[in-house]
This record gives structure tokens, sequence and C-alpha cells, in this order.
């Protein structure tokens, strides 16, 4: 896991000290443990760094082979090729035998010379063999280009910005900023959907209007000769379709992979931890690793919230005392978050969704005290297997327009049992039934318009159509992949890895491989979300035996969720300062003073917190952090 950067000058320049060194300053919380830095022509040949025209940057956080011979950038044997990688390959071991009878030697015992040589050998076809998470840049010196890369779900981040006189690559944005020519404008477009939908964090653009991502499992050539923009290639995407068998059976096979995929993630020559915060996903990864490694240290890191309706110690205690791991435990107090807010907004570069995230902040924190540098965590098992409310509905409404009434009618009856369901849920059913041109009136109606009356609708519905929120899938399986590659989990793994990454962590997510993904995306929707209105229907049945009942028989869905109102109390004069600054008051979608009254409002429990107010101020203080133009 590490920070990496590269930046390739335009033909007839060349890149000088100043910026490589910025680039490997703002990147060192990625990879404190080494500092790697090489220069070439534009031939590929190594040159001095007054001549520079391509630069590898490249700071280490050592997991696997700790070894300084390990250190990037790498070059190959031959020395064609010169890597710069954040990540894990997982199944380097497999790959590596597999290329050693092929004839390859290897001479240190890390995953980055598994991927040069797998890349020498099977060119673009390696990343379809890998299994891990991975963002890397390669210099090919024969073809004289970069071959950059990232993996199916874009767990690990790879930005890029054109500037005047180079095109850059950044593991985040903050560095791409600065760059000469780039700027800090706002794309306008996302910063309404942000506004509207919560969005950030889906395909190739950013908030910032001159930076690009390049997409998850996508690759790109550039050449050091033209310099252009990165022309993403899709590699992969969830292509597998339900497949009948028996419900005992899809159950087998999912236990089988997942055990396989938590042996591969328990890969490491550092301490490791779980992130465990006594839902399914967390316990099921825990619990798993004690079975596939019964003498490996583990320990666990908790947030709680003692006294409130979201704190889930009981079920924390349940999982570390079935397992035996030492258990560590950080609750967090409203002072915490005042002090540490403006951090947060820092270390996330980009605006983001809700408060929750300070738990997962605070967690990463307390796993860095206690000398941790790998942490595995549950994203993607909701998105997979269907574990948000919404599912239930998009499952309902998907029996419905198939007339199948009854089973439609005993889900509905089901889903009003289960903790703090409403007629929401119903009202999310019928959603993709409603015309187009009477959802805003819908929502109103249902205390969900598009935008506050603290905005000025108008000027943000001007911006462009992308503004509005996307189309609701009609079915559960199209809602599933919506929400893997669109609306939730990019953005919950990007918090993920500025959180942990913050903390020089490498955190690790195990439901996310393609073989997993393959398998969830072949069960039946009545697999996924059954008649009892079950979420998880399989995996719970899958995790039988190794997780206690007492957790799979869960019917609530809290996970990291926080205490919003009581720390919105003790945020008030933080919003307020954010709200009364001339940078809000100078934001043409915004007015100020409405903001001001509706925040005291919601404080003083008139009305409910929301996560609209919460993207509003986020996105005022984001401006103002980045210094960033938005009029």
């Amino acid at each position: 896991m590490c920070g990496i950067a590269a930046i390739l000058a335009r033909p007839g320049t060349v890149i000088g000290r100043a910026l490589p060194a910025l680039f490997d300053r703002q990147l060192a919380h990625r990879g404190p443990d080494a500092s790697g830095f090489a220069t070439f022509n534009r031939a590929g040949e190594v040159c001095e760094t007054n001549h520079a025209e391509l630069a590898l940057i490249h700071r280490r956080l050592s997991i696997i082979d700790l070894d300084p011979r390990a250190n990037q950038p790498m070059a190959s044997r031959d020395g064609k090729y010169v890597l710069i990688f954040n990540g894990e390959i997982y199944n380097y071991l497999e790959l590596r035998e597999e290329l050693q009878r092929k004839g390859e030697k290897f001479f240190t015992a890390s995953d980055s010379e598994v991927l040069i040589a797998a890349y020498a050998a099977w060119g673009e076809g390696a990343l379809s063999r890998f299994t891990g998470m991975f963002a890397f840049v390669l210099l090919d010196k024969q073809r004289r280009e970069l071959f950059l890369a990232r993996d199916p779900f874009g767990i690990k981040p790879l930005f890029w910005a054109m500037g005047s006189g180079a095109l850059a690559i950044a593991s985040e944005i903050g560095p791409l900023l600065d760059v000469p020519g780039v700027g800090r404008r706002a794309d306008l477009a996302r910063t309404a959907l942000y506004l509207s939908a919560g969005e950030t964090d889906a395909g190739e653009r950013t908030m910032f209007a001159a930076v690009r991502s390049l997409p998850a499992g996508s690759y790109a050539h550039v050449s050091l000769n033209s310099v252009a923009e990165p022309m993403p290639v899709k590699y992969w995407q969830q292509r597998s379709a339900p497949r009948q068998r028996p419900f005992a059976e899809a159950a087998q096979e999912l236990r089988e992979a997942f055990l396989d995929s938590i042996k591969l993630h328990l890969r490491s020559d550092v301490a490791l931890g779980v992130a465990l915060s006594g839902g399914i996903d967390s316990s099921a990864i825990l619990c798993a690793a004690r079975q596939v490694a019964p003498t490996l240290p583990i320990r666990t890191f908790s947030f709680t919230a003692a006294g409130s309706e979201v704190d889930e110690t009981p079920y924390i205690d349940i999982v570390a005392e079935h397992i035996g791991a030492a258990s560590e435990r950080v609750r967090i107090e409203p002072a915490d978050i005042a002090r540490d807010i403006d951090g947060l907004v820092k270390t996330q570069g980009e605006p983001f969704g809700s408060l929750s995230i300070y738990a997962q902040y605070r967690v990463m924190a307390l796993a860095k005290n206690h000398g941790i540098k790998v942490m595995l965590d549950g994203q993607g098992a909701d998105e997979l297997f269907a574990g948000y409310r919404p599912f239930l509905a998009r499952r309902l409404g998907e029996l419905i327009a198939k007339f199948q009434f009854g089973a439609a009618m005993r889900l509905l009856q089901n889903m009003r049992r289960l903790p703090g369901a409403g007629t929401l849920l119903l009202a999310q059913a019928f959603e993709p039934a409603v015309p187009k041109g009477l959802r805003a009136f819908a929502r109103k109606v249902l205390g969900r318009p598009l935008f506050p009356d603290w905005f000025d609708e108008r000027w943000l519905a001007g911006l462009n159509a992308v503004a509005v929120e996307k189309e609701a899938p009609r079915n559960l399986h199209g809602a599933l992949m919506q929400s893997l590659t669109e609306t939730v989990l990019p953005a919950l793994l990007r918090y993920e890895d500025r959180n942990s990454m913050a903390f020089s962590i490498e955190s690790r997510v195990p439901f996310l491989t393609p073989a997993l993904a393959d398998l969830a995306y072949s069960m039946p929707a009545d697999y996924l979300v059954d008649e009892k209105a079950t979420s998880k229907s399989v995996l719970r049945a899958a995790l039988r035996d190794i997780v206690p009942d007492a957790i799979l028989d869960r019917r609530d869905k809290i996970g990291f969720a926080t205490p919003d109102r009581m720390w919105a109390s003790a945020l008030q004069p933080w919003f307020l300062r954010v709200l009364k600054s001339d940078v809000a008051r100078s934001l043409p979608w915004l007015k100020a003073d409405r903001a001001v009254a509706a925040l005291n409002r919601r404080v003083e429990g008139s009305t409910v917190f929301g996560f609209d107010f919460w993207r509003t101020v986020n996105l005022v203080r984001w401006i103002e952090c980045f210094n960033v133009e938005a009029s």
C-alpha cells in the first residue's frame, strides 16, 4: 500500500526538481516507510533530474516483503519496465509459481515484482489474472509509453490532470492542484449532483473540473511522445446472470468462495486488525479469519456510542468473545468531532455524504496507536448481497411488476415488521413506475424535495441535466449493480482509502473480488431478499456455524452509524461560522440566512437533522479549505 505519482512533461519542456519534491511531500502519509524517485528522458532512458521529461515518485508502506530491495520505483531484470504500484496482489504466490514454471526468476519476495513479470508475460491480460486491489503506473521502455491500470472495483485511487506543461498522475487529488495550469475550479454540474443526491464519486469526473479519475476496472496507454490525455479502456465489468440451483448448494458455494478470499486477504508480513462494527459483514470477516487461521493474532477495533440508539457494543462483545480476539474501542465525544472536523474535510479531499465517516476515521486512528498497519473491513457486502433497506423495496417492486402478488404481499407484511421500516420503503418500491415529470412532485409530497429551501433551485437546475437523480432500476439486480458501480460503493471506497491512509494503514476489503462478485450476481433475487424480508439471505446461510447466530439473526441495520443530532449540536458553532463566512455568502446557489435559520431549528430539535444540511455545510467548508473557484 503506497502513494504513487508520475509527471510526464509536454514535448519541449522538462519537469525540474520542485514539482516531484512537492508530490513526494504531499503523499508521504500514504507511505512513510520509504521514498523512491526516478527520472527519465522521453526515450525512457534514465537521466539527471534537471533534464527529466518523466518522473516516477513512490512512497512506500511496507506490508509484503519488508526488505528495501522491494522498494519502488522497481525495474524488471532486463530493464524494460519500471513500476510504481499502490495496493496488493493477494494471489501473487500462485502467479509467482506459474511464472517460475515459464522460466521467470525473482530476486525479491514482493508482489510488485510479480506484477511486473505478469505484465511482461501477458500484457493487458495480466489484469484479469490478479486478485487484489491496485492502481499502478508502469513505464514500458520498448513501447515508449506509460501503462496505467486500476482494480476492478476502484478500491485504490488513481487521478490525473493535464497542466500547461505536463500530464500529472497521483494517488490523491491534492498534489495535482499545484500543477501549473490545472487550477481549482469546481465542476459545477458535479456540485449540483452532490447537493441534490449526495453523489461525488462515479466514473471519470471529480468535484474539480480539471481533475479526472481513471475509472474502476480500466486501463490506459499514454505515449511518452504525444503526452495525450489517458483514454480509459474497460477490462472488467460484472456480467454474471442469476442462475438457478438449490439454495443450500448456493450457500455452500458462497461459503467456500468467501473462506478462500479471507485466506488470500490475510497474507501480510505485518500485524493486522479488523474493523468490527458488530454487523454481519465485519463479523463474518473476523470469524472467518479465525476459522482459516486459528493461531493468527487478531485485534479488533470498534466505534461505540454508549447511550444512543446506534450503539452496537453488545454485538461487538458477542463476536469478540466468540473468537477470542483482543478488542479495542473508541468512544467519541461531541467535542472530539468539533476538534477534528476540519482535518477530516482536508483528509477526504472532496465533499462527503454524512458525518458517519468520522467514526471510521477515529477507528483508523485507534488502530494506528496500537501499531496496526493492515485492517480488514466489510465494504462491498451490502452492494453484492442486498444489505440496504432500499433493496427490499426494489425487490417488492420487482415482484409487483411480475404480477407475483402473493409473494409481494408476504414480503410487504414482513417488511412492516422490521425495526424502523415505514411508508418510505413502499414509496421506493413504486418509484420506477412514477412518470419522470411527476417525480419532483412526488418527492415533495413524501417530504424529500430535490433541494431544500435554502438553495436557489433555479440556479442549480440550470447547470446541467446530470444534476437530476439517476433513474431507479426496475429490478433488484439492477439496483445492486447501480449501487456497486455508481451511487454508493465508489464513495465508500474513497472514504475508506483516505481515512486509512491518513494514518498510514492499508485497508483491505475481502468481499470485493471478481470471483465473489460474479457469484453474488449469479444468485436468484429471492436468495438475496427472501419473503421474510431477510436481506443477505444466502450470505447468512453461508455463514452459519462460523458467525454467532445472534449476529446472523439481526434484522436491524446500523454499521458505523453515528448519533448525528448529538454531534450536530456540538458542531453548531462550526456550522454557523461556515455559513456566515464570506465564501458562503458569495455562492450564488446558497441562501445563507435561510440555512442559518434551518440550522437553529434542527439543532433545537423541531426538525430532523438530515443529510441535505450536512452536504451544504460540508461543500462550503471544502470550498474554503481547498480555495476552490465555485461561483
